[in-house]
């Protein structure tokens, strides 16, 4: 095979490889939108409507145990590490700051819809932990890449994990919807 002939071939599985990255990760974004915003309900009559900010860190009211705070703090950070992982694919070339930027300017608009929205409260807490992920994601994909010595082993390695645990998720999705 020429050079000219394997640099396309090269070209156009990196091409399918983004379009595939795209695709999966807007699949993320509507998970992600649905999950903080509409809390996994399927019909919008079913959230309580509450309107309330928090802008002290990790300050929460005494009524709760200290337990679902931890718990909350850890799935707000686990649920954005995908972002950083997918924004590591899709805009390499971009400096980590602005993909922090992007991270923490997602989290921001969530936090403000549901205080518009009144279905959710907001809180600062929610926009560190929810940054924090989203570098977790972008150093984790770091790490990876230099394990692989290789960016494009990287993307292949976390495009098949994405591809399972977006097949598994919309699956899971499918069957709640259907039993309801």
């Amino acid at each position: 095979m020429s050079a000219t002939k394997f640099k396309r071939k090269e070209n156009a599985m990196k091409r399918k490889s983004n379009c595939l990255a795209t695709i999966l990760f807007l699949i993320y974004l509507a998970l992600l939108v649905w999950i903080i915003l509409f809390k996994l309900q399927f019909n919008i009559n079913d959230l309580d409507t509450v309107r309330k900010i928090n802008i002290i860190p990790f300050y929460y009211d005494k009524e709760i145990g200290v337990d679902f705070h931890i718990k909350e703090v850890l799935e707000n950070l686990l649920i954005f590490v995908p972002m950083g992982i997918y924004l590591q694919m899709l805009l390499f070339k971009s400096k980590s700051y602005l993909k922090l930027l992007i991270i923490a300017g997602i989290s921001l608009l969530l936090e403000i819809t549901q205080y518009i929205l009144a279905i959710g409260s907001s809180d600062i807490t929610d926009l560190i932990t929810n940054t924090a992920g989203g570098l977790l994601g972008i150093a984790l994909y770091s790490i990876v890449a230099r394990l692989l010595k290789s960016r494009e082993k990287a993307d292949k390695l976390f495009l098949v994990i994405a591809v399972i645990v977006s097949t598994f998720i919309i699956g899971l999705l499918a069957l709640l919807l259907f039993s309801n």
